[in-house]
């Protein structure tokens, strides 16, 4: 007698036990390659969990090859590298989309993302360690590290952060060149959109994400450069509205 045959894979019963997974995300949303991915699981409506560390020990212990976050589990695998966790969150549930199905436009969005993550992240933290102990005071608050240690740890980051920015070199500009540059860039952004509601299209791309976490400090935050480089560009202040509003 012939063996009956599996009954057909039903594509949405597939995407409902996904969404059912719950992922874990290592980090604070205080940084901003944490934000991108939190963003990206919000958007794929993925259930997740985000756990901050609570020693520096935590660090090292979720990522031993770089001891920086984000991390996540997914499925159990552990995933390190904000972009690295935006393709396998592809991988497990394509819809909705980060990347165009276009080689093109995906080729396109990866740019984008990696500028993001490369070029503009540099510049946002030039700018922030331009005024040192308010930066320091800043990472502090991100960092698993006692109140009464921060005498002691301020002075550390502002040698060791604030002198990564300097040996990249945009911490040797001056601060008013600085802002000459973040302005370019968000120039650069709104000419980019070309009157789209997105970067590339009708919903946001991971390069909309990246870019977006770049620009996005939390509530609260006081930075007046770049409220400042938002409120001259309206454009750019309604896409960031608009990513906002479509992965809370």
């Amino acid at each position: 007698m012939p063996e009956t045959p599996p009954p057909p894979v039903d594509p949405l019963a597939e995407t409902i036990k996904i969404e059912r997974e719950v992922v874990t995300l290592y980090g604070t949303r205080l940084s901003p390659f944490v934000e991108k991915v939190a963003r990206a699981l919000q958007w794929k409506r993925i259930p997740f969990e985000c756990v901050a560390p609570a020693s520096l020990r935590d660090l090292s212990k979720w990522n031993p090859q770089t001891g920086k976050m984000p991390v996540a589990t997914i499925r159990g695998q552990r995933v390190i590298d904000s972009t690295r966790i935006l393709r396998q969150l592809e991988v497990i549930q394509p819809e909705p989309s980060l990347f165009s199905k276009e080689p093109a436009a995906a080729a396109s969005q990866r740019l984008l993302e990696d500028w993001a993550d490369e070029s503009l992240y540099w510049l946002r933290m030039a700018i922030l360690w331009a005024k040192p102990r308010q930066a320091a005071d800043r990472l502090l608050e991100t960092l698993p590290i006692p109140a009464f240690l921060h005498p002691v740890m301020r002075p550390l980051l502002v040698r060791q952060v604030g002198g990564q920015t300097k040996a990249q070199g945009f911490g040797r500009l001056p601060i008013e060149m600085l802002r000459q540059e973040l302005a370019q860039r968000c120039d650069d952004l709104v000419a980019l959109l070309a009157g789209r509601d997105f970067f590339f299209g009708d919903h946001p791309s991971a390069g909309d994400l990246a870019v977006f976490a770049m620009l996005h400090f939390g509530e609260g935050a006081a930075l007046p450069d770049f409220d400042r480089a938002l409120a001259d560009r309206p454009t750019l202040a309604d896409w960031k509205t608009r990513v906002a509003t479509a992965t809370v």
